[in-house]
């Protein structure tokens, strides 16, 4: 799959989604200063899945009305979640048979309870 992983993805998530296979460009390795918007259109513009932290992109593809056909997912990583558990269960996520463009997707992320006995 081919991604454009925001600057406020760490890197650990940068490497399990390359590890796993997927095309990975980080704005972090490419242009920490671009704005949201052209962060956006350049996900559009090559065709990649955008991949954020930043609730910006839903006022973005809603309320401004960006094309966004390239799909964003959202993640929310509870405060509990190191980021090890977050890069594995984000590579995860994205391993899913599911068509993702044309879709504003928000997945949370919280560290499940064991069960007590």
């Amino acid at each position: 799959m081919r991604i454009l992983a925001d600057t406020n993805i760490d890197e650990p998530i940068v490497i399990a989604l390359r590890n796993a296979g997927h095309d990975v460009v980080w704005m972090n390795e490419d242009d920490r200063r671009m704005d949201d918007p052209n962060i956006l259109a350049r996900a559009v513009r090559e065709d990649r899945l955008l991949v954020t932290f930043d609730t910006d992109f839903g006022e973005l593809t809603f309320r401004e009305r960006l094309p966004a056909h390239c799909g964003v997912v959202l993640f929310r990583i509870a405060q509990a979640v190191t980021a090890l558990e977050a890069a594995q269960i984000i590579a995860h996520s994205l391993a899913a048979p599911i068509s993702w463009a044309r879709l504003f997707w928000v997945i949370n992320i919280r560290k499940r309870a064991l069960p007590t006995q």
